[in-house]
């Protein structure tokens, strides 16, 4: 399977799926540079933010798109359900 994109091509955060399309969305690693593959959200000074495994991380993602982005839970987490598990993180529990 390919490495999920937004619709016009652009980056996806491997973690979460979220879009980086400006240098500040990035995350960065141990160096200080930027990480190519996750948010700032995710991944900062090159480890992940949020230690957990995969149903944990989708609650998680459940609960932020409720609260945050205004996303009813059901279409939320059906959301999340989707994404996630073919994200490069969490493909390995697969």
């Amino acid at each position: 399977m390919e490495t999920p994109t937004t619709p016009d091509g652009g980056q996806v955060c491997q973690s979460c799926g979220m879009p980086m399309t400006k240098l500040e969305d990035f995350g960065t690693n141990m160096d200080g540079s930027p990480s190519h593959e996750y948010c700032r959200f995710c991944f900062q000074k090159g480890e992940f933010t949020a230690k957990m495994e995969m149903p944990e991380y989708i609650e998680m993602q459940t609960k932020i798109a409720v609260e945050k982005l205004g996303i009813p839970e059901d279409k939320a987490r059906a959301m999340a359900k989707k994404t996630i598990p073919n994200l490069k993180r969490w493909k390995k529990e697969i």
